[in-house]
């Protein structure tokens, strides 16, 4: 059976590279219910939460007071691509009240979730006793008569997200964040304008890598709750971008959760065939580029110092004779190239008093391109009129490149050294250019990735 998944996961890879029609396989999550609504899931320690109205005991049907199915978080174990039995999360949370998504620390001692109280969906905090989730406590900013849900905690445990309709919001459900200090929780911020609209703004995750996602029912939705993303771009939110089919659908599109830093994999839900939601999985059929560095200009200046042909005094000077057809004068010159190239460098002592060398030296100046993927594009562009994107100035002189892949900033992934993008709203967007390959010399044959990023401007 694995065989044959691998088979039809590189059939897949093979007709998304060919294809270019999904960057995505999603299949339906194995612990889905068709008698129930299953609408999150989390890969934990071992396992996997997940929140499901099913009724797992003959004699008990706990409802709400509109005598709908109550909402609770379970845990199963993993071994492999074997589950166990789902079992309630923890004993110490209240079973007789819906329970939300929840969030686990990364060393995965430490959880928030959602749960109703008397008033409305709160947020409650747990510790991890080594068998047990206890001392539960409420969040310090939930708010009397008003929903706090869906928390997200950032990787470094620092920053914690959340949707609720709090006041002074911009309509509906708004996605808000509260930052850690040794004094605690600081009062919440909205995320503003470029992440929160008029409609609802919901399922906040926050990923390893610092993307956020969120479900979305404005952002030019296909229909209903979509899921989107942003980048925190030098502490402003980018562009809002809406994950391409087939993780979104004309339906309810919600709860996206990554089980790796990057989103190479992991669980999302959708009513997308039924009024019943379902939990699915996806995998990336793109490769990952975990270490993607700003990209280097290439400027081509230098500093030049001489380096023992003599001592400027009052009556000696030093000439450069650039080779470029320019001329510069002193002991430390700076001098800018025009291009890449080899520049034979003339070093004179000129006497000024009467006008002659009395000593010279010359030498080839290699100016290089810094070793790097390379992306050419305007730093800024216009919304809705196609650009050229162009990596054939790379200059990675030791490195054979076997397939060069784009990540253009709005959810939009390509392949090949020069590609055309339409950019459909303004923002601030990253591109980055990662490229496959192995080095020319040695006995390391391995593929090596390197990825590059620049921000670009969209108006």
């Amino acid at each position: 059976m694995k065989q044959i998944k691998n088979i039809l996961f590189l059939f897949l890879f093979l007709c998304a590279k060919i294809c270019a029609q999904t960057n995505y396989v999603v299949e339906p999550f194995s612990l889905n219910n068709s008698y129930s609504n299953e609408i999150f899931s989390l890969s934990v320690r071992n396992g996997v939460i997940f929140i499901s109205d099913r009724r797992t005991n003959v004699l008990v049907n706990r409802r709400d007071p509109s005598n709908d199915p109550l909402f609770h978080l379970y845990f199963v174990s993993m071994d492999g691509s074997q589950f166990g039995s789902p079992q309630s999360l923890s004993n110490s949370i209240p079973v007789n009240a819906h329970h939300g998504t929840c969030t686990v620390s990364a060393d995965g001692n430490e959880m928030f979730f959602a749960a109703n109280d008397a008033t409305g969906q709160r947020i409650y905090s747990a510790r991890w006793s080594g068998s047990e989730w206890v001392g539960i406590q409420p969040f310090a900013h939930n708010r009397p008569g008003f929903t706090t849900t869906n928390p997200s905690l950032s990787r470094d445990g620092t920053r914690l997200f959340f949707a609720s309709d709090m006041p002074g919001g911009y309509g509906g459900f708004d996605i808000y964040v509260s930052e850690r200090t040794i004094r605690g929780w600081e009062a919440p911020r909205n995320l503003g304008p470029e992440i929160n609209t008029s409609g609802n703004e919901l399922y906040p995750f926050i990923q390893g890598n610092g993307e956020l996602y969120f479900s979305s029912t404005e952002h030019g939705s296909m229909g209903g709750l979509d899921i989107f993303s942003a980048r925190e771009i030098n502490g402003a939110w980018g562009a809002v971008q809406r994950k391409e089919e087939p993780i979104n659908s004309t339906a309810d599109d919600i709860s996206y959760t990554a089980s790796d830093a990057y989103g190479t994999n992991g669980f999302f839900a959708s009513n997308r065939n039924d009024d019943t939601f379902n939990v699915y999985s996806f995998d990336m059929l793109f490769p990952v580029f975990s270490e993607c560095t700003e990209m280097e200009e290439n400027y081509y200046t230098y500093i030049l110092r001489e380096g023992g042909l003599a001592s400027e005094t009052e009556t000696f000077m030093f000439v450069w004779e650039m080779g470029d057809g320019t001329t510069r004068y002193g002991e430390e010159v700076l001098h800018t190239f025009p291009a890449v190239g080899q520049y034979e460098i003339q070093l004179s002592v000129l006497d000024t008093i009467t006008n002659e060398i009395s000593n010279s030296v010359s030498y080839i100046f290699d100016v290089l391109d810094f070793e790097q993927p390379y992306i050419t594009v305007p730093e800024i562009i216009e919304a809705g009129v196609s650009v050229s994107l162009d990596a054939s100035e790379t200059f990675l002189p030791d490195f054979e490149i076997d397939d060069y892949y784009w990540f253009l900033g709005d959810g939009t992934r390509k392949m090949g050294i020069i590609t055309e993008h339409t950019y459909s709203a303004p923002g601030t967007y990253r591109i980055q250019l990662g490229v496959i390959g192995r080095p020319k010399s040695g006995n390391i044959r391995e593929q090596v990735k390197i990825c590059v990023y620049r921000d670009i401007t969209v108006r």
